[in-house]
């Protein structure tokens, strides 16, 4: 499925959503509670399709469409079942209105008619940005409130993703993250570190010292609050283009991309600020994304290969340490850069595992293939 995002105008229908979006916080609010006593008393909790039918038939609904409401309670339900799962630290909890952000409708309960959109049950109308057409049958329509109140509309199509086809008879490349530097490539090249925050701290600090200085409920609260906000969204809109365009660039020239599985949560407590600056986790889904529309392999190594410390002959340099940008291998008397180096042996690694495990029709000469395997032996 595809989704398409537009922005609606600004109108005084706008008032509007912000109600639905006051009555979904409390469908929400009202479904987790009967949730949390229902367990109290039983040890059990209600299912999703029972806890439907007692909102059709007991709870009045001003704004809200059937459907929506089926939606927020199918969305606390997934809440409940990520946290079963492990993969959700902490189960679902009560919001506030103002932190209830978006409401969908599956299929029913409004129409779109070019760049107007019409909403049945409250019979109003709201222009959209119509940027681009969106193609497929429409599946879901989410509205969204951002941090600065402005609305955007989600249209969900079931058009499947068109996939770039191409292909570089096997071209793969290394990667190896870095602080410095924000990539560094196994053919050398070295990708800068753009450091966004960096160069906007100083007006994030200063806004938020405005904010904090503006008294609780004023409008000036407000404004400055608007105006740390926009600075918030610039910042994130920067970093998230430059991923994009990256993980774009990447793929259209290899076909084969090795990484490392990156300890994210020790980099962020050894570096803090820094790691979270750089989102090497977030590029890495990016590039997954992008790598499945061009049909690119990303494939990723064990995170406790010492990619750094190996050197073609086999030695491996265990002394080595993160102050030591270069070192000279002391069995063949090779010089090593120590990011090219790890990116190189990143990607000898890859290789030689899709290559053992006959995964890849990747082309190799045959010095590159030997190497390879006595890495992987290694």
């Amino acid at each position: 499925m595809i989704s398409y995002k537009y922005k609606l105008y600004k109108n005084k229908n706008n008032r509007f959503l912000d109600a639905m979006l006051r009555e979904s916080a409390f469908v929400w609010n009202h479904a987790l509670a009967l949730q949390k006593r229902y367990y109290a008393l039983y040890k059990t909790f209600i299912p999703s399709a029972k806890l439907q039918k007692h909102f059709a038939k007991r709870i009045k609904r001003n704004l809200l469409h059937s459907q929506t409401v089926q939606e927020i309670i199918q969305r606390l339900d997934t809440a409940y079942q990520r946290f079963f799962k492990r993969i959700a630290k902490r189960p679902p909890k009560f919001k506030k209105a103002k932190d209830f952000v978006s409401f969908a409708f599956k299929q029913g309960g409004f129409a779109l008619n070019g760049n107007e959109l019409i909403i049945n049950r409250i019979r109003k109308r709201f222009r959209f940005s119509y940027s681009r057409e969106y193609k497929g049958n429409i599946k879901m329509l989410r509205i969204k409130r951002s941090h600065l109140g402005e609305y955007y509309v989600y249209v969900i199509t079931d058009c499947q993703p068109t996939a770039y086809g191409k292909s570089h008879n096997g071209a793969s490349i290394g990667i190896d993250f870095g602080l410095k530097t924000y990539m560094t490539l196994s053919d050398g090249e070295r990708i800068d570190n753009p450091q966004f925050l960096k160069r906007s701290i100083k007006e994030i600090r200063k806004a938020n010292q405005c904010l904090s200085r503006c008294q609780k409920g004023s409008n000036h609260r407000e404004r400055a609050r608007l105006s740390y906000c926009r600075l918030q969204e610039k910042l994130v809109n920067k970093r998230t283009d430059f991923m994009w365009k990256l993980a774009h660039n990447l793929c259209r020239n290899y076909d084969y991309i090795f990484i490392e599985d990156l300890n994210l949560n020790g980099m962020m407590k050894m570096w803090g600020r820094k790691v979270s600056d750089l989102s090497h986790g977030t590029f890495i889904n990016i590039l997954e994304q992008v790598a499945n529309k061009y049909n690119v392999v990303v494939y990723k190594i064990d995170r406790w290969y010492p990619s750094s410390k190996l050197c073609d002959c086999g030695y491996k340099n265990d002394k080595l340490t993160l102050r030591d940008r270069e070192w000279i291998c002391p069995h063949c008397g090779q010089i090593h850069d120590r990011d090219i180096n790890a990116a190189k042996n990143i990607r000898r690694k890859g290789i030689s595992e899709l290559v053992s495990n006959g995964k890849t029709n990747i082309s190799l000469g045959m010095r590159q293939l030997r190497l390879s395997q006595e890495s992987h032996v290694l």
